[in-house]
């Protein structure tokens, strides 16, 4: 937590307020995977008391962003290379070819300019340097994607690896910062644009299993350098 504090609360009865401001700071990066938390310290800062920071934590260690061991301490969950290949890619292509196969004739040209109008933000963002925005963004893309389904467990699935996949964004998203991106989303609305199912599912198995696909960590790109 070196370099970083966190702000009074307002309103110290709210532990959502006090859960958002923690989950914040780690999704953002602001709080890197792997660091120490400590419920004194972040209670201090905070202008609370430990109970609704203890609350906090437990709710962060469910939604997997934490990890607590047992008499020792409480760290930011970092992922690693084989669980981003092996099930977080894995999972996302099973839900969006299923949501681009069940619901093609639904994908009007609203929808496309909807899709569109996220990649031009994209753009910016790239252009202005803000890494952090171009996360939302790319996130945002495939859960708009996502939320034509109108199956319960396809949107519970999704929500359930949000959080993993947002942290592997963040801490490899600098290793990819180039234009490549943008055009990959661009390929990958293309595909979507035209109707042809066959298309998107090759443009989506590029997206994201593909040789250029974001999948690696920072760790495993520093050792193949």
């Amino acid at each position: 937590m070196d370099g970083f504090t966190f702000k009074k609360q307002k309103n110290i009865s709210l532990r959502e307020q006090i859960t958002n401001d923690i989950r914040t700071a780690i999704l953002k990066g602001e709080i890197p995977a792997g660091s120490r938390l400590k419920e004194s310290d972040i209670s201090q800062q905070m202008g609370v008391s430990r109970a609704p920071v203890r609350e906090a934590i437990r709710q962060l260690e469910r939604e997997g962003i934490l990890i607590s061991y047992p008499y020792r301490e409480t760290v930011v969950a970092d992922i690693s290379l084989d669980e981003v290949k092996d099930i977080l890619i894995p999972i996302r292509m099973h839900l969006e070819e299923f949501v681009a196969r069940k619901y093609l004739k639904q994908i009007d040209e609203a929808f496309i300019e909807k899709l569109q109008q996220i990649i031009n933000q994209m753009e910016h963002a790239y252009h202005d340097a803000n890494l952090d925005e171009l996360v939302e963004l790319d996130m945002l893309f495939h859960d708009t994607w996502i939320s034509l389904a109108k199956e319960r467990t396809v949107l519970m699935t999704w929500r359930s690896i949000q959080n993993q996949t947002r942290l592997h964004f963040i801490k490899n998203i600098r290793h990819y910062a180039s234009d490549t991106i943008i055009q990959d989303h661009q390929a990958l609305l293309d595909s979507l644009a035209s109707g042809n199912l066959d298309r998107i599912r090759e443009e989506l198995r590029l997206h994201l299993s593909g040789a250029k696909a974001f999948q690696f960590t920072s760790d495993e790109r520093t050792e193949t350098e």
